[in-house]
This record gives structure tokens, sequence and C-alpha cells, in this order.
């Protein structure tokens, strides 16, 4: 092993050096094999020629490991196909090198399709493994738009088993005990929620929001699955005007805490005549 890392959430980036082969065939193919039970998955790898295999996997994609496997405990192994038909396997080993420079990603970030957490660990006997944890409950924003006289606000839900019967809840940061509580649609994990402009009248306040389920409880809203690691510096909106009532404007800047929630920042912009 030279290398294996997810730098991303949700892809491994692995690098191997291959075993000796001594006078057997030469080596025409290799694949990244994760196991777990009697369950295996095969991806492909590329050759450099210079006895190293590597690529890059995407963990979660539909047909990808997690697919088949499910969460757990994965042992990855290298399977060589030989250029006279023969196939070798063997254990991935360690230890596994750490590479990630500084930047503005985090090491260890959510997937971002799934919220599975993934870890690349060596045991005492030097074989890697791969963990993938169950996702807790999460509701990422995909979307913020203003329209003239609401915000509309769309995500996806993640670790929750049903999303039926939820709603959203907005409440001032603040602390003082002002929200309002707003139908969710869904679908399937999918979901969508506006913030009418009456909502907002008469509050220069910055607002955070809440899915509620009746099975994962309080879940908040905002940009969580990604590898960010100042998502309110990266992700960022133009403010809007939007008809807080029937003869006021109101000025709204969505934004992101430092650690990813939604704010909606509004402040009084001019009284119609």
């Amino acid at each position: 092993m030279t290398y294996a890392g997810i730098l991303d959430g949700g892809t491994l980036n692995l690098q191997v050096r291959l075993p000796s082969r001594g006078g057997s065939a030469p080596v025409r193919a290799v694949r990244f094999v994760a196991v777990r039970g009697r369950r295996r998955w095969r991806g492909d790898l590329g050759l450099d020629g210079d006895g190293l295999a590597g690529g890059a996997i995407r963990l979660s994609e539909d047909g990808g490991p997690l697919a088949l496997l499910g969460t757990g405990l994965w042992r990855p192994r290298i399977e060589m196909i030989l250029a006279d038909g023969g196939r070798v396997e063997v254990p991935l080993l360690g230890p596994v090198k750490d590479v990630l420079p500084e930047g503005p990603a985090i090491a260890a970030p959510l997937c971002p399709r799934t919220g599975t957490v993934y870890a690349v660990e060596t045991g005492p006997a030097g074989h890697v493994t791969i963990s993938a944890s169950p996702p807790g409950p999460r509701a990422q924003v995909t979307r913020v738009r203003a329209d003239w006289d609401r915000v509309v606000v769309e995500g996806r839900l993640s670790g929750v088993a049903r999303v039926d019967g939820t709603e959203a809840r907005m409440r001032r940061l603040d602390g003082r005990r002002v929200s309002h509580r707003l139908p969710v649609t869904t679908d399937g994990a999918l979901f969508r929620f506006e913030v009418p402009g009456d909502a907002l009248a008469g509050a220069e306040a910055t607002w955070v929001f809440d899915v509620v389920s009746s099975r994962a409880g309080d879940i908040e809203v905002g940009r969580f699955l990604n590898d960010f690691r100042h998502p309110h510096r990266v992700v960022q909106y133009e403010g809007r005007h939007i008809a807080a009532s029937g003869r006021s404007l109101l000025h709204v800047r969505p934004g992101y805490s430092p650690a990813g929630r939604l704010l909606l920042s509004c402040s009084h912009s001019e009284d119609l005549p």
C-alpha cells in the first residue's frame, strides 16, 4: 500500500504497490475487491507500468460497494488477473498514509450523497479495513431562492427511514421565543418548504430552520454533507428584496453559519406608498 484515503466523503482514492511475482506470468489487470461476510464487490483499478495500481472508487454510487455490502466493516483485497488467465488475490496491507494537504477541504466529511461516514484504518495485523457507518439524520440544502413574496428552500433528507409527516420550524437565532411552523412537501428523500414574506414582516432578525420528523425529531437544516472547511465562506447568495406585507419590502440574504447551518438574515428595506 502506498496510499488510501477518502478525501471528499464518498470516493476512495487508492494506490498500491503490487507484490513481486518472480517468474510468474505478468499482471494484465487489477481489481479492487471489498468483502463483507459472504458478499463481494469488485471494481477495476488502473496499471501505471511501474508495479503500481490505483484509481478512484465511488463508494456510495448506485451499484457501488455500499449498495451491495451495506454499512459495517469491509475487508479490501486486491485481485491480480495474469496474462495466462490465472488470478491471484491478496489482502490489502497498510500502513495507511494520510497525504491530504492543507486547503479548503476537510479530511473526514460525510458522504454528500448518503451521509454515510467512511474511514480507512489499519488493524493490529497490518490488514487495511474500511468502515461504513450508518448516517445520522441530515437535512442537506440543495437550493435556496427568493421569489417576490417568499423564500423557497429545497434539499435532501438522509438517515431518516420515513419522511412523511414532516414539517419545518423556523425560529430566531437570538433566542427570542418567536417561531413559525411551515408545511413541508416531500418526494422520496427530497424536501421543499416555503417561508412566506408575511412570516418575516416586522422582524429584523436572523432565522434558523429545522425539519421536524415524527421518527427522527428535530433535524437542523444546512450544508453539512460536503467537504468544505468553511461553508459560510464557500457557499454564498445574493440578497434580495421580497414583499413582507402589502406595503412593506424586506431585504433577505440566505447564508450559512461556520458549522454549516442555514441562516436567513432579514432587514427592513422600505415602506411602499
